[in-house]
């Protein structure tokens, strides 16, 4: 096994916790959750998708208070896989949430490597490592592959304790 994918297998076991920065090593430990509450028209606006740990939740009664805003929220399990694509895609074509930020987690929930990579693109770019051929924030698996090449040459081999 190459040290690019021995590095793929290793690091991209996951996700970034949106709350606590932790990584959520199984889809069972994970939660998408929004908030939920109304504008100055009465017209229900949602906000603040995140991807977080089961425990790292937002505080119903804290962003209640806020502004109140109700958390809303399902298991990540629900947006995995082809059920959870079209999930996705169905909140995409209602327009009701973040069009943004819900593109970002179908990216970081379905396509392979992004995760592992997504924050490591702007250096990568800036150092010539890849030139994106869609655009940014939008990666193909080739260019996904040239990044994890490029951190993995930029880290260099462990030292070995003597």
């Amino acid at each position: 096994m190459t040290s690019t994918n021995q590095a793929a297998r290793v690091l991209s076991i996951g996700w970034s916790c949106a709350s606590c920065g932790e990584l959520i090593a199984g889809i069972e430990q994970g939660w998408v959750e929004w908030l939920a509450g109304a504008d100055e028209y009465g017209t229900t606006r949602l906000k603040g998708l995140r991807l977080v740990h089961n425990l790292c939740r937002y505080d119903d009664r804290r962003e209640f208070r806020k502004d109140q805003s109700l958390v809303e929220g399902l298991p990540l399990a629900r947006f995995v896989g082809p059920d959870g694509l079209m999930l996705l895609l169905s909140l995409i074509a209602e327009g009701e949430m973040p069009r943004v930020e819900l593109i970002e987690l179908v990216k970081r929930v379905h396509i392979p490597g992004y995760e592992l990579t997504r924050e490591l693109f702007a250096d990568a770019i800036q150092g010539g490592a890849v030139s994106p051929l869609i655009g940014e924030g939008f990666y193909l698996q080739s260019e996904i592959r040239e990044v994890l090449t490029w951190a993995v040459k930029a880290v260099g081999p462990p030292e070995q304790s003597l």
